[in-house]
C-alpha cells in the first residue's frame, strides 16, 4: 500500500512538472536599415556612403524552453543570419589592413555579422507580469570584407561575447502581450547591444504572430591596434510562434 501511494505521488509530480515545461520556438524576418563606420588603420570608410551598404532583410530564430526546477535556469538557443553587403565608391581613396585603395574605385564590401546565442536567465517576477534576468553568451565567427578591380583586403573576427540579458513581459485582454528583451555589453571604449520590443499574440491551438523592433548597436574601438567597427542595424521583424 505505501508502494502504491508512493508511486502515485511520483506520478503525480511528473505529471506537474510535465504541465509547468514549456517550450516557444520564435522565428521569421528582420527588416533593418544599416549605418556606421569601419577603420583598420588611418582612415574611417562609411558603410552607407562609401562602401554602399544596403539595407535588406534577413532572418532570426530562437527556442525558450523553461522548466520549474527553481535552482536550474532556463534556456534560451538562438540564431541570426546579418549579412551586411553593397556596392560603393572609394571616393578619395583610404587604407584599409594595409592595402592602400585608390580613389575613384568601384567597391564591393561585406560585413558578416550573423552570431549564435545561449542565454541562461531566471524567472525573478512570475504573476502575469514577467520579469527575466540572466547571461546571454553571443558566438560569433565573421569576416569583414573589401575589394576592388585591384586591391583586395579583410580582417575576420570571432569569439564569444557574454552579456547581460533582461526580459518583461506584460499580458493583455484577448490573448495580446507586450514585451521586450535586451542584451547589453559595455567594456571601455566598446559596447554591444542587442534588443527587441514586440506585440505579441497567441491563438489558443499552440500557434503565436508577434510584430516587433529590432536593434543591434556594435560599438568597438581599439585605439592602439587604430581599430574600429560602429554599426547599428535596426528596423521592424515578424516573427510566427510555436507554443508547447
Amino acid at each position: 500500500m505505501k508502494k502504491l501511494i508512493f508511486l502515485l505521488g511520483m506520478l503525480a509530480a511528473n505529471s506537474a512538472m510535465a504541465d509547468a515545461l514549456g517550450v516557444r520556438i520564435s522565428g521569421g524576418v528582420f527588416d533593418y536599415q544599416v549605418s556606421g563606420t569601419l577603420k583598420d588603420g588611418p582612415d574611417e570608410i562609411d558603410v552607407k556612403s562609401t562602401l554602399g551598404f544596403e539595407d535588406d532583410s534577413d532572418s532570426h530564430a530562437y527556442v525558450y524552453i523553461e522548466h520549474p526546477v527553481p535552482i536550474l535556469p532556463n534556456f534560451r538557443l538562438g540564431t541570426t543570419s546579418l549579412k551586411l553587403a553593397g556596392t560603393g565608391n572609394t571616393g578619395g581613396g583610404f587604407t584599409f589592413n594595409g592595402q592602400i585603395f585608390p580613389a575613384g574605385q568601384s567597391i564591393n564590401s561585406s560585413f558578416d555579422m550573423s552570431h549564435t546565442e545561449v542565454a541562461l536567465y531566471y524567472e525573478i517576477i512570475d504573476v502575469g507580469f514577467d520579469l527575466d534576468l540572466g547571461i546571454n553568451v553571443k558566438l560569433f565567427d565573421g569576416e569583414v570584407s573589401l575589394a576592388t578591380a585591384g586591391v583586395s583586403a579583410s580582417d575576420t573576427y570571432d569569439g564569444a561575447i557574454p552579456m547581460l540579458y533582461g526580459a518583461v513581459n506584460i499580458p493583455l485582454p484577448l490573448n495580446f502581450s507586450i514585451a521586450g528583451d535586451i542584451s547589453f555589453l559595455s567594456t571601455g571604449d566598446s559596447e554591444i547591444t542587442d534588443y527587441f520590443v514586440r506585440l505579441r499574440y497567441q491563438t489558443d491551438f499552440a500557434l503565436g504572430v508577434e510584430l516587433g523592433y529590432r536593434s543591434i548597436s556594435l560599438d568597438y574601438e581599439d585605439t592602439g591596434a587604430n581599430e574600429l567597427a560602429k554599426i547599428d542595424a535596426d528596423g521592424p521583424y515578424l516573427n510566427l510562434n510555436l507554443f508547447f
